[in-house]
């Protein structure tokens, strides 16, 4: 299975429309919160109704997780677990013998995702290279989470997230977990982006 992974697109129409484009070469595709952007010309009911309408033409497989600019500044903060089409927050799932799990961004059960293989997350485990922030040097990771993966609450084989856009490095291992953080360069033409290759083993070549 080949997953692409990408995240905060911030409303960058550009950034939606590659992913998108994107689908005959991926089988299934992860995007870890902050779809909105408040500093838009457009406004967030603007935003929403076009993203959601970019979520339903979407074709293959899109496993979504809410992030912090999508809930915080929106009034429906659930607007995307309407999309029907789509796997959203608190949803999992088992695709191709693999199990799926969208944590949202306010109050997550992690508890509940205990058996899930891949988990989404907006933040990043916290005391990882994926959680500091390389320029500001500031922890930004979510230290439950990390407790949880420590505890084996969670025992997923990936954890993909985002938040963190100049991570000190878009990929670490907490234990034998392999964390995606893609990162952000706004001056890119293209979102930054994983392209992982699973099987139903979990082996990565």
């Amino acid at each position: 299975m080949k997953i692409l992974h990408t995240t905060d697109l911030h409303f960058n129409k550009g950034w939606f429309e590659w992913v998108a484009l994107q689908q005959k070469s991926f089988d299934l595709f992860c995007i870890t919160g902050d779809f909105l952007e408040p500093s838009s010309s457009e406004s967030l009911s603007e935003q929403i109704a076009w993203v959601s309408q970019w979520m339903k033409a979407f074709k293959k497989p899109l496993f979504i997780c809410s992030g912090n600019h999508d809930i915080e500044v929106a009034e429906n903060q659930e607007w995307f677990n309407h999309i029907t089409s789509i796997y959203s927050d608190n949803t999992i799932q088992t695709i191709e013998g693999i199990t799926f799990g969208c944590i949202p961004y306010t109050d997550p059960e992690f508890d509940a995702f205990g058996e899930c293989d891949v988990v989404l997350y907006h933040l990043p485990p916290a005391y990882t290279k994926t959680s500091y922030h390389e320029k500001k040097h500031e922890e930004r990771g979510d230290r439950t989470f990390y407790k949880k993966i420590k505890e084996k609450v969670l025992t997923p084989s990936i954890v993909l997230c985002g938040h963190v856009h100049k991570p000190t490095d878009t990929r670490d291992m907490l234990d034998d977990i392999l964390i995606y953080n893609p990162g952000v360069n706004k001056k890119s033409p293209i979102p930054n982006h994983f392209c992982i290759d699973i099987d139903s083993s979990l082996s990565i070549p």
